[in-house]
C-alpha cells in the first residue's frame, strides 16, 4: 500500500532530497518568533498578529486568514503526506489568532512548510511566503505579533494574476469567485484596467493571461467527486505539499476527512508551452505504474493503477495544459469513475480556458 502510493505520488511531484537530510519530524521554520526577535519560530504555531489598511493605518475586520500546513513522507524519495487547514477571520480589531497544530507527524512523515494567506475585497492579498508585486520571497513574515498592511486594490492590476498569486483552497476559491469572473473579463476583452492586453492569453509570458486565472482548485469541486461516487462523507481541501502554485503549476487535494488516504482525490495541473507539455505528459507516460493509453480525453490520454490508487492524466494541447488526477480505490472504485472525475475537469477547463481567446 505504500509503495504504490509512493509510485503515483513521487512520480508527479519529482522531488529528491538528499540522504543527508535531517529526520527530525518537524522542519526548521524560515520566520522569525516576533518581529522584534531573532528567535527563530516554530512551524507548528500558534500564530497571531493585526493586519491593518496601508494607507490609513486602521485595521481591517472581516478579512479572511487561512492558514495551512504541509506534510511530507520519506527521508529519500519524498511524497505528499496530507496538509492540514485551519480558516479564521480578523475581529473588529484587525486581530487574528491562529492555533498551534495539534497534531505532529510520526514514523517516516514530516512537516515541511506553513503559509497564511489573507484575503479581504477591495485589497491585495497577503501571502506570508511571498510578494505580489514580484512573486519573490517574503523575508519579514514573523509568527507571533506580526503586522501586516494590505494596500487598496487599484484598477490597473490584474485580477488573472492576483488569483494565480493567491493559489488554492476551497475556503479562498468561494471568496475569490467574483475575481474570477473579472479575470476572464479581462482576458475575454484583452485589457486590464481599461489598457489593452499585449501578452500572450495562453499563460506563456505576461501577468494577465488566461492561464494564470486557471488553477488546479477551479477545476475540480468535491460535489463532483460525490456526483461521480456517491461519496456521503466530507472533505477538506488545499493544496498539495509538493510544490506551491506558480503561473506553471497547480495543485489541489481534496481529502476525506475521518477516513483513510484510498478515500482522497489530487489533482496536479501543469501549464506549459506546446513542447513542454508534451515532454511533461511524456515523462508520466514513462513513470506511472500499469499505464495504458486510451486518448479518450483531450488530445492524448491514459490510465494508470497500482493497488489502491488510480490514476487518469490527460493532455490538452491547444492550451497546453497536462493534468493528472489521482484517486484512491475506497473512492474511485472502477477505473471508470476516475475517468469520469478527469471528464468533468477537462470539461471546466474548456470552460474557464476558451480557446477562442486567442
Amino acid at each position: 500500500m505504500v509503495s504504490a502510493r509512493r509510485w503515483l505520488w513521487v512520480a508527479v511531484a519529482l522531488a529528491m532530497v538528499t540522504a543527508g537530510c535531517t529526520r527530525t519530524h518537524v522542519r526548521p521554520a524560515p520566520f522569525r518568533a516576533r518581529p522584534d526577535a531573532v528567535d527563530q519560530g516554530d512551524l507548528r504555531g500558534p500564530f497571531s498578529g493585526r493586519v491593518t489598511d496601508s494607507s490609513t493605518g486602521r485595521p481591517i475586520a472581516g478579512a479572511l486568514v487561512y492558514a495551512t500546513w504541509s506534510v511530507q513522507e520519506g527521508h529519500g524519495l519524498t511524497a505528499p503526506g496530507g496538509f492540514h487547514e485551519r480558516v479564521t477571520s480578523t475581529d473588529a480589531d484587525g486581530r487574528y489568532d491562529v492555533p498551534r497544530l495539534g497534531s505532529t507527524p510520526s514514523g517516516s512523515s514530516r512537516l515541511t512548510d506553513f503559509f497564511l494567506v489573507v484575503y479581504k475585497r477591495g485589497y491585495v492579498a497577503y501571502r506570508s511566503d511571498r510578494r505580489f508585486d514580484d512573486l519573490g520571497p517574503r523575508l519579514d513574515f514573523a509568527q507571533a505579533k506580526h503586522v501586516i498592511t494590505l494596500d487598496r486594490w487599484r484598477n490597473e492590476l490584474s485580477h488573472a494574476k492576483h488569483l494565480r498569486y493567491i493559489g488554492g483552497g476551497s475556503a479562498i476559491a468561494s471568496l475569490t469567485a467574483w475575481e474570477a469572473q473579472e479575470a476572464s473579463r479581462e482576458l475575454a476583452g484583452g485589457s486590464v484596467g481599461g489598457a489593452r492586453l499585449t501578452s500572450d492569453p495562453f499563460g506563456r509570458g505576461g501577468d494577465g493571461d488566461v492561464a494564470a486565472a486557471v488553477v488546479a482548485a477551479r477545476l475540480l469541486h468535491p460535489d463532483d467527486i460525490k456526483a461521480v461516487t456517491g461519496f456521503e462523507g466530507e472533505f477538506e481541501t488545499g493544496p498539495l505539499g509538493d510544490d506551491p502554485d506558480t503561473a506553471q503549476y497547480s495543485s489541489f487535494h481534496i481529502r476525506a476527512l475521518d477516513q483513510p488516504e484510498s478515500f482522497d482525490v489530487a489533482l496536479r495541473l501543469w501549464k506549459l508551452d506546446d513542447a513542454a507539455a508534451q515532454t511533461r505528459y511524456g515523462q508520466l507516460a514513462d513513470s506511472l505504474p500499469g499505464v495504458e493509453q486510451r486518448n479518450e480525453i483531450g488530445d492524448r490520454s491514459l490510465r494508470a493503477a497500482e493497488r489502491d490508487i488510480r490514476g487518469v492524466a490527460f493532455l490538452d494541447g491547444p492550451r497546453g495544459a497536462v493534468v493528472l488526477i489521482t484517486c484512491g480505490v475506497a473512492q474511485c472504485r472502477t477505473a471508470e469513475d476516475a475517468v469520469a472525475i478527469a471528464r468533468k475537469v477537462f470539461e471546466r477547463l474548456e470552460e474557464l480556458w476558451p480557446v477562442g481567446a486567442k
